[in-house]
C-alpha cells in the first residue's frame, strides 16, 4: 500500500470514528424532575416534594433521576443543567405562573431552548400541570388554562390526521395506536385545561407546538391533550400514563396489559430522546450523590392519592463521605451499646 493510500485509510477511520462519538447514544441517561410545594397538610416532611410514582416511571425506561429543587440561584440551574440530559415536567397541584414550580421550570426552559439552538440536544416532558406549565412558557408565561369536567376520567385519544408523521408517534406500533384510539387507557387528573379554541388564539401556541390530539370531557369541551414542540425535541401531554403502571390511588385507572404497554412506550419514547444528550456529572462520585437513590422516601397513608414521595427534608441531606462516616459512627455506637 503506497503511503498516499495509507494516509488515506487513516482518515476516513478517523472521520468513521468521530461520526460514530457523535451519533453515540449516552447509555447512562439522568433526568431532572422539577420539585414542588407541599401542601400544608404534610409539611412536617419538607417543603417541597416529588411524587415517587414519576421516579419510577422514569426508571422503568432506564434513567435515573435528581430533584430540580427550588429557590436556588441561577448558578445551581446552570451548573445541574450542564449534568443531566432532559427536564420532566411532573403533575401535581400548584401555580403555572408564580411560585417555585414556575420558577425552576422556567430556568430549565430557557436553558433547554438556548442549549438546542447551539445543537446541544436536550429534551424536555411535561405530564399535566408539566404540560400546562409548558403552555405558559411558550406563550407569555400566564396561566390561561379554563374550567373542565375532566377529573378522574379515563378517554382515549382523539388524534389529529397527520399525527403519524410526528416525532412522538411515527415508531409506535399500529396495535398500540390503535389501543389509544379505542380504549380508555389514558387518566385524566385534571379540574383545568388548555381548550382547543384557546391553543390556535394564543400568542406563539400554535406556532411553537404541533398539535397532536384533543379529547373530550364529561362537559364536551374540546381541550388539547397531547403536542409537541415543531422545532425542539419539547413534549407534553394533559394525562398520566404514569398511573396505569405504579399508581394504585384511584379505581377508575385502567391497569389493563394494554394501558401499561401504552404507558411503557412513551416512557421509553422521553429517555431515549434523554440518550441523545451528552451532558455529564463532573464524576461517578458527583453523580452518585445527587441521584434521588439518597433521599429516603416517605409513605403518606393520609394523603389523597397515598403513595411514596420525596421531601427536601430528604433529599440529598449529607455528601457521600458524610453519610458514611454517619454510618461508621452508628455501627460503633450499636457494636458498643451490644458488648456493654
Amino acid at each position: 500500500m503506497s503511503h498516499y493510500s495509507k494516509v488515506l485509510s487513516c482518515f476516513i477511520i478517523f472521520c468513521f470514528g468521530l461520526l460514530q462519538t457523535s451519533t453515540s447514544l449516552n447509555l447512562r441517561p439522568i433526568i431532572g424532575i422539577i420539585t414542588q410545594p407541599t401542601h400544608a397538610h404534610n409539611s412536617v416532611y419538607g417543603e417541597e416534594y416529588i411524587q415517587a410514582s414519576y421516579v419510577k416511571y422514569l426508571e422503568m425506561a432506564g434513567a435515573r433521576v435528581v430533584a430540580i429543587k427550588g429557590n436556588q440561584s441561577q448558578e445551581y440551574y446552570e451548573d445541574l443543567f450542564k449534568k443531566i440530559n432532559g427536564v420532566f415536567f411532573p403533575g401535581g397541584e400548584t401555580d403555572i405562573d408564580k411560585g417555585i414550580y414556575a420558577t425552576s421550570g422556567k430556568y430549565m426552559y430557557d436553558l433547554a431552548i438556548e442549549a438546542n439552538k447551539n445543537l446541544d440536544f436536550f429534551p424536555l416532558w411535561g405530564t399535566c400541570l408539566g404540560f400546562q406549565l409548558m403552555t405558559a412558557l411558550s406563550s407569555d408565561g400566564n396561566d390561561h388554562l379554563k374550567r373542565t369536567d375532566s377529573n378522574n376520567l379515563t378517554l382515549p385519544l382523539i388524534f389529529e390526521n397527520d399525527f403519524q408523521t410526528s416525532r412522538l408517534f411515527k415508531d409506535m406500533p399500529a396495535d398500540l395506536i390503535e389501543i389509544l384510539k379505542t380504549e380508555p387507557v389514558t387518566q385524566n387528573e385534571h379540574n383545568w385545561s388548555l381548550l382547543l379554541k384557546d391553543f390556535f388564539t394564543l400568542p406563539n401556541l400554535s406556532t411553537f407546538y404541533r398539535l397532536l390530539t384533543t379529547n373530550v370531557g364529561r362537559d364536551n369541551v374540546t381541550f388539547v391533550s397531547g403536542f409537541e414542540a415543531n422545532q425542539y425535541p419539547f413534549y407534553g401531554i394533559q394525562w398520566h400514563p404514569e398511573k396505569s403502571v405504579v399508581t394504585w390511588d384511584y379505581q377508575v385507572v385502567n391497569h389493563s396489559f394494554n394501558a401499561i404497554r401504552v404507558s411503557q412506550y412513551f416512557a421509553n419514547f422521553f429517555v431515549n430522546e434523554a440518550r441523545k444528550s451528552n451532558h455529564r456529572f463532573n464524576s461517578i462520585e458527583d453523580e452518585a450523590e445527587a441521584i434521588i437513590e439518597n433521599a429516603k422516601r416517605v409513605f403518606v397513608p393520609d394523603f389523597k392519592s397515598p403513595e411514596a414521595f420525596y421531601f427536601n427534608s430528604a433529599i440529598n441531606i449529607l455528601p457521600c463521605g458524610q453519610r458514611i462516616l454517619l454510618s461508621i459512627v452508628s455501627i460503633t455506637c450499636l457494636v458498643f451499646i451490644i458488648i456493654r
